[in-house]
Order: C-alpha cells, then structure tokens, then sequence
C-alpha cells in the first residue's frame, strides 16, 4: 500500500452512493471487503478535508500540510491490520483513528525540520484570562492566529484544547516535562489572545 499514489482532489463523483459509506467501510475495517487502490481512493476523497485541516493547525504552510496528509492515508492503509475498532460506531472510531495518526505524523515533521525548542519547565504558572473569540471567526481567520503561534505553543494548544490530550500525554507525545506543556499551553493562550485583539479587536463588535 506505501507506494500509493494520491492526488489532490477534492471534487469529483464519489465511488460510493446511495448512503451506503459507512457500511463498506465497515466491511473494509472488518476485512470482509479487501482494500483495492479504488477503495483507497474513496476513503481519501472521504475523510482529507477533515484531515487537512488537522494538519493545517500544526503545520503552517500548505504544501506542508498536504504532504502530511498524504503521509497520513498511506501510514493508515499501510497498519489498516492494527486497527482495532469496535460495533456500530466503527467509522467515527476510524475516523479518529486517522486523526491521531495526522497529529503525529504533523509532530514528526516539525521535529525533524528542528523547529521546536528544549523544553522549559517552571515551578510555578502565571495565572492568565482565559481566551474567548467571537464563533463568527471563520477558518482561515482561526488559522491566521493559530500560524501566529510559534510551533512548540501551537502544537500543545492544539493537543490540549482541540484534540483533548492530558499534560501527561502531551508530554510523552512530546518527550518534553509535563510542567513544560502547561507552561507552553499557558504562553499559547496568552499570545493567541495579544492576536486576537492586534488581528481582529472590534472586528467583530456590534
């Protein structure tokens, strides 16, 4: 399965229709129905918007981005054997599944470009507002202040905020203390919220 090749599309006619997804899915999960390059096809168009947009919170540029996300589909196809998940609920399980493998493989890639710092550890945290933007924010205006943070904040805030990662996790994840992460998490915040009110203060107002 690694030397699949992926495009980049996001339009065209699905392979599967009449509602009937999630089912073939589950006979992919179940290894009742064999992986073809078609199927692989189909799984991709299915779930890389969400996927991309996972990699885009941690990886700042685009073309990045999506080779992170091609990295993805193929390490997922290639363990589809190791995938465990179970009952009705199966593709939402898959569906996390191949997120989590996005995280990491987003982690990989900002570790091997050298970009995140030696960890910091503190006994004691500032004490900090909590950060809270207008829901009329779009996407591209989230990213914009999710770019502005430097790699180490923005990939604890993403794990601890949107992915829902305990400091302990992060810290593994990240081989960093986990007083690290909540110091990291804690400058986060604080930077996002000096974003929010530089980018967008009164934007929204009214």
């Amino acid at each position: 399965m690694g030397t699949y090749e992926f495009g980049f599309k996001q339009t065209g006619q699905l392979l599967y229709v009449d509602g009937k997804e999630d089912g073939l899915l589950a006979d992919i999960l179940s290894g009742r129905l064999n992986l073809t390059a078609q199927l692989e096809e189909q799984v991709y168009r299915r779930y890389w918007g969400k996927l991309m947009g996972v990699a885009r919170r941690y990886v700042v540029d685009t073309e990045t981005a999506r080779e992170v996300v091609n990295d993805s589909f193929v390490k997922a196809f290639d363990r589809l054997a190791d995938f465990r998940g179970q009952g009705p609920d199966k593709p939402a399980v898959f569906s996390a599944w191949l997120i989590r493998i996005t995280v990491n493989t987003a982690i990989d890639r900002l570790r091997g470009q050298r970009t995140m710092p030696e960890p910091i550890a503190v006994d004691r945290l500032e004490s900090h507002p909590a950060v809270e933007m207008d829901d009329r924010l779009q996407l591209d205006d989230i990213l914009r202040l999710l770019e502005g943070l430097p790699d180490i904040q923005r990939i604890v805030f993403n794990l601890y905020e949107l992915e829902g990662y305990k400091h302990n996790e992060i810290a593994e994840l990240l081989q960093i203390p986990a007083s690290s992460s909540r110091v990291y998490l804690t400058k986060a915040k604080q930077e996002l919220r000096s974003l929010y009110i530089k980018y967008f203060g009164g934007r929204y107002d009214g």
